[in-house]
């Protein structure tokens, strides 16, 4: 039953890690190579396989190293839509 519990795990981080290569926006594409790799890093931890490991161990680093950017610019845009911009001196005259 136990591993009937991998193959699933496997076969679902295939399918996203496949299915991403069909996601045009970069947020959701990162995302779900991210969860992907996640998954396909555990089943490859569970059959002792180190070249999966270490692969998708990069790959799933480079995708959260790139998500936390993401999150952090976006953080810093929403900061500077929300703080006041000084007018300029001709239109408070006005």
């Amino acid at each position: 039953m136990e591993n009937i519990m991998f193959d699933i795990i496997s076969w679902v981080g295939l399918t996203i890690c496949i299915g991403a290569f069909f996601i045009k926006d970069v947020f959701w594409l990162r995302l779900a190579t991210l969860i992907g790799c996640s998954l396909l890093f555990v089943y490859y931890s569970h059959i002792a396989i180190p070249q999966g490991v270490i692969s998708n161990l990069l790959v799933l680093l480079i995708n959260a190293y790139y998500l936390l950017r993401f999150a952090k610019a976006r953080k810093a845009e929403k900061a500077a839509q929300q703080s006041p911009t000084t007018t300029p001196l001709a239109t408070q005259a006005e």
